[in-house]
């Protein structure tokens, strides 16, 4: 009814994206922003890599795992969506908030995804 309207136009969808060189410490700081930031969860570009036989090799034989046609974008990105579509229509608490967030405790609902990748800004 306008109950669950107004929650859901109350609630808010915050996409944060942390790119950077690999072993560069992004899933390090996406885990302790997880555990510090209520309603948050995050994914990893790690988790969308072709399987070893769909990834090209370069001249010398090596596996190109460093470009974007080593990845799953596509899928990636329709995870992204799936999980905004799904937080619209759900309010659960991953996480509680520590007491230094209080201040993110507002009258509107808040929903956090972290997505963290090596090759994350090189993408459409």
């Amino acid at each position: 009814g306008k109950e669950e309207l107004d929650r859901k136009q109350a609630m808010k969808i915050l996409v944060i994206g942390l790119g950077g060189v690999t072993n560069g410490g992004k899933t390090t700081l996406a885990e302790k922003l997880k555990k510090l930031l209520p309603n948050c969860d995050t994914m990893c570009q790690d988790d969308f890599f072709k399987p070893e036989s769909e990834v090209e090799t370069d001249e010398r034989g090596f596996k190109r795992y460093d470009v974007l046609d080593a990845l799953y974008m596509d899928e990636m990105v329709k995870s992204i969506h799936k999980w905004m579509n799904s937080h619209t229509s759900s309010a659960v608490v991953t996480e509680e908030p520590m007491d230094t967030c209080n201040s993110l405790k507002m009258t509107e609902e808040l929903h956090i995804l972290i997505v963290e990748g090596f090759l994350l800004y090189n993408y459409e």
